[in-house]
């Protein structure tokens, strides 16, 4: 009895282009995650470092100088800014600033956090820098019952994307409101 080739499935030869396929696939998933994990880790590095140069401010124009310097540089923004309503910022400041009542409550529209391109708005919090910022992350603040803000922006339109998760960020303005809300009028 003679057998034709072409009548012959080779099972062996389809269940191995499978699995390798297979692992192909967990070997990728697998650097995407570590990817992943290697970037959050430095971002909580980044954030935990910023946190550290915060938490012995002795006074509103430590903190200012330390936002608007070390801080603002080490998360890789291009500007740093803690707006507060009705609150009176030091001399000199240029990070911590104060925002007119209800700009703030208008801005997050029942949200706490905001991140993408900023907005028509952008003018009012950046100043002529605005123009040339291409993304933003903004979280809401509670200082001493006044409403305010931090707001982080980059000239990257990838640095702050919708896409993002905001703990770090939102652990970090957190840190800042309970700082700040020791020199604040309560």
């Amino acid at each position: 009895m003679t057998a034709k080739s072409a009548d012959i499935i080779d099972f062996d030869a389809a269940a191995r282009l499978r699995l390798e396929g297979k692992l192909r696939r967990i070997i990728m998933e697998r650097d995407a995650l570590s990817e992943t994990m290697r970037a959050n880790h430095a971002a909580m590095a980044q954030v935990h470092g910023a946190v550290l140069a915060l938490v012995d401010a002795r006074d509103l124009d430590v903190l200012d100088q330390r936002l608007s310097g070390h801080v603002c540089r080490s998360l890789g923004a291009d500007a740093l800014y803690v707006f507060v309503e009705n609150l009176e910022p030091p001399k000199h400041a240029q990070a911590i600033r104060t925002i007119d009542a209800g700009v703030i409550c208008t801005l997050f529209d029942g949200h706490n956090e905001r991140l993408g391109p900023p907005g028509d708005y952008a003018p009012t919090l950046y100043g002529d820098s605005a123009k040339a910022l291409a993304s933003e992350a903004l979280i809401r603040l509670n200082i001493n019952g006044q409403e305010g803000m931090l707001a982080l922006a980059s000239r990257d339109r990838l640095t702050f994307r919708a896409d993002q998760g905001t703990d770090m960020a939102s652990f970090l303005a957190r840190v800042i409101e309970r700082i700040l809300g020791t020199w604040a009028p309560h």
